[in-house]
């Protein structure tokens, strides 16, 4: 059976990367594959849910905390469901990636996602430069999906229409897949120091990934990118990373200069003064005033957009807005903390932080994992319990290595 798993594992990794929006009897085929993963996991292996105790506890209370939220707030049940299913595909893609973990190694799981991932970053580089049987895969692929996107997808999809999106269905769930790819390929670094060999195979592989989302032209994922691998390569390798840190600098803007033409760029790669970036103040205001106007939350499903006539109608607004600023009318609040306050109140933030204390476990590493996924998802709409499939799958590598940190204190105590 564990052959069926993994199989069911990765054919869910590729419809999760390259046909998400993918149907199937009404539902994305891709959450078909999860359940059956999912359950097979538990069947095969049941004392899983045993060491899920606390990760049990944590999705328990959103399940709840959600459906008490959503019936007080009259939200339909249609919505309900479609909620709690989410916050099911969340749970099962940690377990199924945990499970797989377990059962085949880390190795295992993390060639089958960097290969994945790889695949669909090389693609996003090769349509950045214009190759059009690039594109011509990603429009197969599109033609493949559903063609009603709910409008949140599609607005999404109008925004980065021009960005290469590699594989995905668009340039943000592109680098979601990515960051996640640099945090996997990381703990390879971290794993095999002392192999030179291979530490130049990865630096390809984070490089190449690291590319793929620079031409996604999303600022937010670059950062926090760079952040995480100058961050574990400054830890891990000192000396290597301060004396090649100018001359990457150099070709890098050597390229990006090649790469324009030498001319004044209005790349959004290099300003703040697009539209996306001056209205991220608007709609932090607007979230923000949505959870101190309702703390204990709105329920799944909850649209900031359809919300915001009503709101700003009737004059609930706490803070001042200028007559030019309208992002609150036009897009979702693209923050996924708030997005986490407003579907569950102020328990979902308390429940957030515990599970990301638990998750560090003491380890600097993690931290500056948690960090760069962090600096992305507060400028967009998925994240950490927010439906971020890919983030899982890193969560359950750290669920992995506590656990076997765990066995070792049992067996021998405390250790450094």
């Amino acid at each position: 059976m564990k052959n069926i798993i993994i199989i069911l594992y990765t054919l869910h990794l590729i419809f999760l990367a390259y046909l998400n929006n993918f149907y199937l009897a009404g539902l994305p085929f891709r959450s078909l594959l999860i359940l059956l993963c999912g359950g097979l996991a538990i069947l095969n292996d049941p004392e899983i849910l045993a060491k899920f105790r606390k990760v049990n506890i944590i999705y328990a209370i959103l399940a709840i905390t959600g459906l008490v939220v959503s019936i007080a707030n009259q939200v339909t049940l249609g919505n309900i469901v479609n909620g709690e299913l989410k916050l099911l595909q969340s749970y099962l893609m940690v377990l199924s990636s945990y499970y797989i973990i377990d059962k085949f190694g880390f190795k295992v799981l993390g060639i089958i996602f960097l290969g994945v991932t790889g695949l669909s970053a090389i693609f996003g580089i090769l349509q950045w430069i214009d190759l059009q049987l690039a594109w011509h895969v990603h429009d197969l692929l599109g033609e493949l999906q559903n063609k009603e996107q709910s409008d949140e997808i599609q607005s999404q999809i109008e925004e980065v229409l021009d960005r290469s999106p590699g594989l995905s269905l668009y340039a943000i769930p592109q680098t979601y897949m990515l960051i996640a790819a640099i945090i996997i390929n990381s703990y390879f670094v971290l794993k095999y120091r002392d192999e030179p060999l291979l530490q130049a195979l990865l630096l390809m592989t984070g490089t190449l990934m690291l590319m793929g989302i620079f031409v996604t032209e999303t600022r937010s994922a670059l950062g926090a990118a760079l952040v995480i691998m100058g961050l574990i390569y400054l830890k891990g390798f000192p000396t290597k990373t301060i004396i090649l840190m100018w001359p990457v600098i150099i070709v890098g803007v050597i390229g990006y200069l090649v790469s324009s033409g030498g001319s004044d760029s209005d790349s959004r790669m290099m300003s703040l003064d697009d539209a996306s970036a001056a209205g991220r103040m608007t709609l932090y205001k607007y979230g923000a005033e949505l959870f101190i106007r309702q703390p204990f939350g709105y329920g799944f499903n909850f649209d900031t957009v359809e919300y915001a006539t009503e709101y700003f109608v009737n004059q609930y607004n706490l803070f001042d807005y200028g007559a030019d600023e309208k992002a609150q009318y036009i897009v979702p609040v693209h923050n996924s903390i708030l997005n986490i306050v407003h579907t569950y109140g102020f328990i979902g933030l308390l429940v957030l932080f515990y599970y990301v204390w638990m998750l560090i476990d003491g380890l600097w590493y993690r931290i500056v994992f948690l960090l760069g996924a962090f600096l992305n998802s507060i400028f967009h709409n998925s994240g950490i319990l927010m439906n971020d499939l890919f983030i899982d799958i890193v969560i359950a590598v750290f669920l992995y290595e506590s656990y076997l940190k765990q066995q070792l204190n049992a067996k021998y105590g405390d250790y450094i």
